[in-house]
């Protein structure tokens, strides 16, 4: 599920990247899309071999979300090399403490 949602984050950054440069051209989406039709068999696999082990889908959804809530900023970081404005830290603060909250309660 990581590698998964790995690729489709990296995919959607770099379709942002690609905007930012003011790359329009279809050549330059050919590896994004490649990717995120990759991403998304890797992310259909878990869920479906999370929910066969589990038995539960609210398990696989809270790794799949508590994925995505900790690799999105290191992506974007590691692309843009920009930090977050004081409200997506807020949002992505107070996710992060909703995601807590589903784990532990």
């Amino acid at each position: 599920m990581v590698i998964g949602e790995f690729c489709a984050i990296y995919s959607e950054v770099v379709t942002a990247k690609l905007a930012q440069a003011g790359a329009g051209s279809w050549q330059a989406f050919i590896m994004p899309v490649a990717l995120m039709c990759f991403a998304g068999l890797c992310l259909l696999g878990a869920y479906w071999l999370g929910y066969r082990a589990v038995g539960d889908i609210w398990v696989v959804t809270v790794v799949s979300v508590t994925s995505l809530l900790l690799l999105e900023p290191v992506v974007i970081w590691a692309l843009f090399h920009e930090f977050p404005g004081r409200g997506a830290l807020i949002g992505f603060c107070l996710g992060a403490l909703g995601m807590l909250s589903t784990v532990l309660l």
